[in-house]
Parts: C-alpha cells; structure tokens; sequence
C-alpha cells in the first residue's frame, strides 16, 4: 500500500498539513504541497487538433512519479470562502488532461481532509460534494471526509483527539494497510 498526501493549503506547515501528519502518523505515506509545484490552469481543447496535455508545468511530473503508484490518495485543503483553495482547485481541474490520456485513477482510494473556521462541516459541503463526483466520474473509491473546526495557527496540533470523521477515515487508512 502506497499513501499519498496532497497538502492544498499554500502553508507547509499549517492546519491542512498538521492534520494530514496526524493522520497518517506511522503509516507509509509521501506528502507533496501544491505550493511547491508550478501548475497551470486546465485548458479545454477538444474541440481543436492541439492535444490534450500541457508538458509546461509540473503536472505531469507529479501524477506519473506519485499519484500513478499511490493506491490511496488523501487531499487536504483549508477552506477558503466555502470552497477548496485554489491550488486544489487547478490540481483537480488537470485531473482532465490525464483522463483525457487513459490515466489509471480507477480503483484508487480517495480521501478528503477539510480544515476550515466557519462551520465546516455545514459550509463547506460542496468541496465534498465536488470531490465524490470527480471519483465517481473516474471511477475511484472516495472514502469519506475528515472535517476539522480551526481557526488559529496551532488548533489542529492542540487537539487532543482528532474528530470522529477524521478517527473514521484513519480506521479506513489502517485497514487497507493490512
């Protein structure tokens, strides 16, 4: 079992970073930040000759090296005005190059992780949403979201236990691991 863990927050060391380390604490696990990747928006060309596939970025390097080997996939974003930040976003929007290109994403599992101020778990229900229908469209196993309440720079590491829906989602992660 290979973990991968796509931090979306633009802070490396942040809430969304803390709570995927929490997480995934003694498991095989790679971490990429998006924030260290140049990545360019989607641009849709079927209706066009030009092919669909940007070699400009660093997208490419970052699905074939990690995402293609990784048999379970954890996205984390803050949540930024009831949405997920938007390197999450592009990163997903590319998601289309590389199903565009027979991608294997089929039979992967997927796991989101959500740290946001604002009732999180009432407002921020459309980047769940968005995420389920991405792996329902490709064909991967979405998982389940952990939600996190937290506001101040060092709130996911005070906890003293992590929420129920993130408990969940570890229980999941360790017995894929056997």
């Amino acid at each position: 079992m290979t973990i991968l863990f796509i931090n979306g927050s633009p802070r490396h060391h942040g809430n969304t970073a803390t709570l995927g380390a929490r997480l995934l604490a003694d498991l095989p696990v790679a971490t990429r930040h998006l924030a260290d990747y140049q990545l360019n928006f989607v641009q849709d060309f079927r209706d066009t000759t030009h092919p669909q596939l940007d070699l400009s970025d660093d997208y490419e390097a970052l699905m074939q090296a990690d995402f293609a080997t990784a048999t379970d996939i954890v996205l984390g974003t803050p949540v930024y005005w009831y949405g997920m930040t938007g390197q999450m976003k592009v990163f997903m929007d590319r998601w289309f190059d590389s199903f565009s290109h027979d991608f294997p994403f089929a039979g992967k599992r997927l796991y989101l992780l959500l740290v946001g101020a604002d009732q999180p778990d009432i407002k921020a229900t459309g980047i769940a949403s968005a995420v389920q229908y991405s792996c329902d469209w490709l064909h991967m196993a979405f998982q389940g979201t952990g939600i996190v309440t937290a506001d101040g720079p060092t709130d996911v590491a005070s906890l003293v236990t992590l929420p129920a829906s993130c408990r969940d989602l570890r229980q999941k992660l360790l017995a894929a691991s056997k």
